[in-house]
């Protein structure tokens, strides 16, 4: 019997786009976040990418607090 491979799409790749329409602002929002080092990214070539799991985790771990005044703390110097 041929090996089935079942679909499973909890870490796969989400682009900055993907993410930005989950969290339903602009992907330049999702760049400060990245930048800020609240969410982490792995590179392919000059793509950037947000493992699905990462990206459900980083939601955990904000879940209930205000993230704007969360990312306007981690971008002061």
């Amino acid at each position: 019997m041929k090996d089935r491979m079942i679909h499973d799409d909890c870490d796969r790749l989400m682009s900055l786009d993907e993410v930005a329409a989950r969290l339903k602002t602009s992907s330049t929002v999702v760049s400060r976040i990245i930048k800020a080092g609240l969410l982490t990214t792995l590179k392919l070539g000059p793509y950037k990418r947000v493992r699905k799991t990462t990206f459900n985790a980083f939601l955990r771990q904000y879940d209930g607090q205000n993230l704007t005044e969360i990312l306007e703390g981690a971008e002061k110097p």
